[in-house]
């Protein structure tokens, strides 16, 4: 438990305050991943590569200030707290101060999600059409690359079948599955893929829980396409694509 909180360091900050705050903790990692998209409707125009990736520059910024500033509050809560112990302040005032740093605090967990999920995204629009032009595999059939590895897997798949997956994966490394796109997200809709029977997971397909996951995945017959090579200037690129290849969506 020590060394999982050591290397979460949201969690140790918010055990140095208030009950309150712990409990902001936790509501903002149990927060469910996008909801499932299932109509083509809302898909509007899709925007440009170049169009997410100025968005995805600006998100950064913001994320540099939305850290700079929760970091502010953190050590203005911690200090109003002393004061309010030696009867300096009131408790109206630390409470104030509390509840700026949960919002801030929230506000930078949104953030960090849209970066990533965004990473992702690039990531797969531009190797994804790569994708699309490579040979069919046949049902079964495994390919792999130093850019990515494919697998058509023979079993039936939806994402009614993901909780198995996250069950699977939280009952091997005893953390949630880190999902970073379920179903038909904004972004997906916004470049215009067809992203409804997928989800994004956000682990490199290297990594000791990658592999694992690849690994259930063959053996359960499901269909992945597993990203490792970033594309220049995403820092996150690299994931697992659990289901069929996303294609553009037909207007």
């Amino acid at each position: 438990m020590v060394a999982w909180a050591l290397k979460n360091p949201l969690l140790l900050l918010a055990a140095a305050l208030p009950p309150l705050l712990t409990v902001a903790y936790f509501a903002m990692i149990g927060t469910p991943a996008p909801a499932v998209r299932s109509s083509l409707d809302e898909i509007n125009a899709p925007i440009s590569l170049e169009e997410l990736r100025k968005t995805l520059a600006e998100e950064r910024r913001l994320l540099q200030v939305s850290e700079k500033t929760q970091s502010a509050l953190r050590i203005e809560v911690i200090a109003l707290r002393k004061a309010y112990a030696a009867g300096e302040v009131g408790r109206e005032r630390v409470a104030e101060a509390e509840q700026s740093f949960i919002a801030a605090l929230r506000r930078l967990h949104e953030l960090r999600h849209s970066v990533t999920e965004a990473d992702i995204a690039i990531t797969e629009a531009v190797l994804g059409e790569k994708v699309l032009r490579l040979p069919v595999l046949p049902r079964g059939g495994f390919a792999e690359t130093a850019e990515l590895t494919r697998f058509n897997g023979a079993g039936q798949w939806t994402l009614k079948d993901a909780p198995r997956i996250e069950r699977y994966f939280t009952g091997k490394f005893g953390r949630s599955l880190p999902v970073t796109a379920m179903g038909q997200s904004q972004t997906h809709r916004r470049l215009g893929f067809d992203h409804r029977d997928s989800m994004d997971v956000g682990l490199h397909p290297d990594s000791i829980e990658g592999r694992t996951l690849i690994e259930f995945l063959r053996q359960s017959g499901i269909p992945f396409l597993a990203f490792r090579q970033a594309v220049p200037g995403s820092a996150t690129g690299p994931h697992i694509h659990i289901g069929r290849p996303s294609a553009r969506a037909l207007r």
